[in-house]
């Protein structure tokens, strides 16, 4: 199907496969150029992924061996491998329906049983980190914004409410460069430690990062138009299928690629149009899908989510298959994140049945296409395909959908809803 509509952006084209190889065979920048600015965070240390940059902030916050980690069930495993390679050991929180990340509520209940807590930010909405940090009292909290970059609470940038703060640039998220993380801990004392584990690292040769650059392009292609509907789907479809869960997401502990690094420093800059695009495009699903409000997820008051993914909490899960089927069969591609996140953790890390909102969740939420590359018809398109799949489902119309806050109540042509230009 060549105009089937991929749920992610994954963006690493031929201007990036030239760049990148040119990178690749230049000679290595020095430490002291090695820094990452992130706007409204400041100077980040680069590491390889996300999850070694978890790997790195569990071991310089001084964790040691056995201590237990509050991370929610609800998020990707490879947290939960973080978690392992540190030489700790996860205690799973539920999650607030509401936003998707870490319930208040949850945590203080087992406030008794974790020693740390890392706090997801999941599909750019940010967790109540106040509320979070009042919950549990002198532990540290270790943020994890793979998905929140630009995402602000209170006028707090995601990532400042923490001791420690690690970023993702992999592909799928906003900055999409292949792999690539950040590190940021506002205390002097604790960056320098950040620093110390990073810099005895192996540098990966200038063949790994050719490999590294042309696997990029390679895998971004294929989820791409048009060969994700030709190849790229069925690909992905046997990947998962047949590659066990241990082998999936290796953590390799080296220091980051040069061609991420200096992808993510030309891409920064353009950040926050796209941010104001994808929430434009959310702030158009909010206004006209005709879903019951509590199957989307509202922007609370104070908060400023980037919107990555447009979740819906589809009531059940007989009902998300079919939805997906249904929007499937009318060229467009979802995603069904983490669904047997309960099996993983409970086969891999322990977990004994205790987040019952994280499991119903993991079963029924569907993310539709929200990116910032799709078009006014796109995006008009998909919600159409939703209105209509979930009449024919069994769903009722309902247009009384949850209040959208005034900077996004503009139309799709107010707003500049075309192909997005290269700027």
């Amino acid at each position: 199907m060549l105009s089937l509509l991929p749920c992610e952006l994954w963006d690493f084209g031929p201007g990036d496969l030239f760049r990148g190889l040119t990178t690749a065979f230049s000679a290595r920048r020095q430490d002291a150029e090695g820094v990452l600015h992130i706007p409204e965070i400041g100077p980040c240390l680069p590491a390889r992924t996300a999850r070694v940059a978890i790997v790195l902030a569990l071991k310089a916050l001084g964790l040691t061996d056995g201590t237990r980690i509050g991370v929610p069930l609800y998020c990707c495993p490879v947290v939960f491998k973080a978690i392992m390679a540190a030489g700790c050991r996860a205690r799973f929180i539920d999650v607030d329906p509401a936003t998707y990340c870490l319930s208040p509520q949850d945590l203080a209940a087992k406030r008794a049983e974790v020693d740390a807590v890392i706090a997801v930010h999941m599909f750019g909405n940010l967790c109540d980190m106040p509320r979070l940090r009042a919950s549990a009292p002198g532990v540290p909290f270790i943020e994890d914004c793979a998905q929140a970059l630009g995402s602000r609470l209170g006028g707090r940038a995601a990532g400042t409410f923490g001791d420690v703060a690690a970023f993702s640039f992999h592909s799928g998220k906003y900055v999409s460069v292949g792999e690539g993380g950040a590190l940021y801990a506002s205390q002097p004392a604790l960056q320098a430690r950040l620093s110390a584990l990073l810099s005895p690292l192996p540098i990966p040769s200038r063949m790994d990062e050719c490999v590294h650059v042309a696997a990029t392009f390679l895998r971004s292609s294929l989820r791409s138009k048009p060969f994700w509907g030709l190849a790229g789907e069925r690909l992905w479809e046997m990947y998962s299928g047949t590659v066990g869960y241990t082998s999936q997401s290796p953590m390799v502990l080296t220091q980051s690629y040069e061609t991420d690094r200096v992808a993510t420093i030309r891409r920064l800059p353009r950040l926050d149009s796209w941010i104001d695009r994808q929430r434009s495009h959310a702030a158009y699903y909010t206004r006209t899908l005709t879903v019951h409000p509590a199957m989307l997820c509202a922007e609370p008051p104070g908060a400023f989510f980037n919107r990555l993914q447009f979740p819906l909490l589809v009531p059940t899960g007989e009902q998300c298959t079919r939805l997906a089927s249904y929007l499937r069969e009318h060229g467009i591609s979802t995603t069904r994140p983490y669904r047997t996140i309960a099996a993983v953790a409970a086969e891999h890390y322990g977990y004994t049945g205790d987040c019952p909102q994280s499991e119903r969740i993991a079963g029924t939420v569907l993310v539709i296409p929200c990116n910032h590359t799709l078009s006014g018809g796109d995006v008009e398109r998909v919600a159409a395909c939703v209105n209509r799949a979930w009449t024919e489902i069994g769903g009722r119309p309902d247009h009384a959908t949850a209040p959208v806050p005034a900077a996004q109540e503009s139309s799709l042509h107010e707003t500049g809803h075309t192909e997005l230009q290269d700027r």
